[in-house]
């Protein structure tokens, strides 16, 4: 019933969540995959499908600064811009 639906659609959340996150770490070591979009999007997944994958995230030490960010500013800090401008650059 809506019950089983309900836990459906929160455990396809939490995966997407999972695997944006997954993304958006391996985008840290390969230039040309943004991470922050990611780091978002594995946000938004996990606010619709756990509040605990959600507080984690967003209260990681290196995560959650870029995520808060775009939330309250919708900005990327200039250092992260840099950051994969310059990773561009070397590869």
């Amino acid at each position: 019933g809506l019950a089983l639906r309900k836990k459906i659609k929160r455990t396809i959340f939490v995966f997407l969540g999972g695997l944006a996150l997954v993304v958006g770490i391996v985008g840290i070591f390969l230039p040309l995959l943004p991470t922050t979009p990611f780091l978002i999007l594995s946000a938004i997944c996990f606010q619709s499908g756990s509040e605990k994958f959600h507080a984690w995230l967003m209260n990681h030490k290196i995560f959650g600064p870029p995520i808060l960010d775009w939330q309250k500013r919708k900005v990327i800090r200039t250092k992260y811009k840099i950051l994969a401008t310059s990773m561009m650059a070397l590869s």
